[in-house]
């Protein structure tokens, strides 16, 4: 085998009071990552292109498949060349787990191309050290969820415990993403406005929420996860950092959305509705309304949730 090609998707993370803990992967957007065997000589290469490659780096040391692939090289003493070719429909910098899909596909790429064996548990483990090239340090709940695909509970990180789940079948999700200029290590910005001190009621409701949008998933009841997306800790601190994020969300919930959430650190937003069309059609229109508003013009989509990293092709 000298050639693999693989799927890998957007994901939102957090879902509101999941913070670090809740991932779910989506239909759409998705990358196309080919993994190409060279001789050692060659060292490892990075190339991007797509849609949104532009501003893509291609330092390895600089982009998650390439720290990700470096580590496996170096963990699993390969001796090998690589070329890595990451077509990038996935837009980077809006909250969709760019970052963790490049780093989700070389993992899940090399373990097939070496034939590894690894499972998907140590798969999210080295692809989580690829998020330290784009937010500074590991996490692993976009990874996990573009890894096992549906939702995701981090049940614990050391040592790291996945919970997955299927997400119900009518489910749907209503993404807008403003027109912001993208902001180098935003995910670090985003974590910087965070506070430090957290009162009891707050850590109160959020347990709740969080355990019941668990339960939800569990059941299949689409209601009772939207109705969860509150959160009194993250939220508020970021909300600032999004034009119109309370036009929004209000305008989604006015206009029949099951729950609003910022989509991982934003700007991007999410909402969660039932599969209907007519309501789809208003929560779209709704969202892109409440940015404009504030001044701010949104692309705005609707999709589900999906699978995780598939194999597309070997050669």
């Amino acid at each position: 085998m000298e050639k693999v090609v693989v799927y890998a998707p957007a994901t939102t993370a957090n879902l509101g009071p999941g913070f670090d803990v809740f991932g779910m992967a989506l239909e759409q957007p998705h990358d196309i990552v080919v993994i190409t065997r060279l001789p050692v000589h060659d060292g490892l290469k990075i190339h991007a292109s797509g849609p949104f490659s532009e501003g893509i780096p291609v330092d390895p040391e600089k982009n998650t498949a390439g720290v990700v692939a470096q580590h496996f090289l170096q963990e699993f003493s390969i001796k090998s060349g690589l070329l890595i070719e990451i077509e990038k429909r996935i837009p980077p910098g809006f909250g969709l787990g760019s970052s963790a899909a490049s780093a989700a596909a070389v993992a899940y790429g090399l373990n097939v191309l070496f034939n590894l064996g690894l499972d998907r548990r140590q798969l999210v483990h080295l692809a989580a050290k690829g998020e330290i090239a784009s937010a500074g340090f590991e996490h692993a709940d976009n990874v996990s969820a573009a890894i096992y695909g549906g939702f995701v509970i981090i049940r614990a990180y050391d040592p790291l415990d996945i919970v997955p789940l299927k997400a119900p079948e009518n489910l749907g999700v209503c993404v807008a993403i403003p027109k912001l200029p993208p902001q180098p290590k935003k995910t670090e910005k985003a974590r910087a406005v965070l506070p430090k001190m957290v009162p009891l009621e707050k850590i109160r409701s959020n347990v709740g929420n969080a355990a019941a949008m668990a339960v939800g998933f569990a059941i299949g009841d689409v209601e009772l996860i939207g109705r969860s997306m509150s959160d009194a800790i993250v939220e508020p601190a970021r909300a600032s950092l999004i034009p119109g994020y309370h036009i929004v969300r209000e305008e989604a919930l006015k206009a029949g959305a099951y729950g609003v959430a910022i989509s991982g650190a934003g700007p991007s937003m999410i909402a969660v509705v039932d599969s209907s069309p007519a309501v789809i059609s208003r929560v779209t229109a709704a969202m892109q309304r409440g940015f404009k508003s504030a001044g701010v013009v949104a692309e705005t989509f609707y999709t589900k949730p999906g699978k995780g990293v598939t194999l597309l092709g070997v050669q």
